[in-house]
């Protein structure tokens, strides 16, 4: 991974998704990184089982997997595009955060965007974030089917 940090000081693009089968209902999550230079192979895609929860909860489950994901991986800088209207303007203060538990998840990934030097969230259109929602939905319909 050093290598390919040192190949790509400017960060790396990110498009991340959240689904749950059901309100709630099995939910997991999906997150794919690209090189900033190259958007056409990935350098990582998780697909990840989160367990029963709400749509919204798992949106912001996969951001903050993913912001974890970049610290992890030493990754300072990124752009991370979501598809979720309500995540985002939540975080951009555009709406309010009524409920305690999605107010506990806000806080959970300011503490974590506190770690970078620049994340750059941007809403996706849904076409555009079609990769990251089909590991997102291909997770959940596994474990249902176990």
């Amino acid at each position: 991974m050093a290598e390919y940090l040192f190949m790509s000081p400017d960060g790396v693009v990110v498009y991340i998704d959240g689904s749950s089968s059901g309100n709630p209902g099995p939910a997991g999550i999906g997150i794919i990184v690209f090189d900033k230079d190259n958007l056409e192979k990935p350098l990582a895609q998780i697909s990840q089982y989160i367990g029963i929860t709400t749509n919204n909860v798992a949106e912001y489950e996969a951001l903050i997997h993913a912001l974890k994901w970049l610290s992890d991986n030493q990754f300072l800088n990124a752009e991370i595009y979501l598809d979720s209207e309500l995540v985002y303007k939540q975080l951009m203060g555009n709406y309010r955060i009524k409920m305690p538990h999605i107010k506990n998840l806000v806080d959970r990934v300011r503490k974590l965007l506190n770690k970078f030097e620049k994340i750059d969230l941007k809403m996706a259109p849904r076409e555009k974030n079609r990769l990251a929602n089909q590991l997102a939905q291909r997770i959940v319909r596994i474990t249902k089917k176990r």
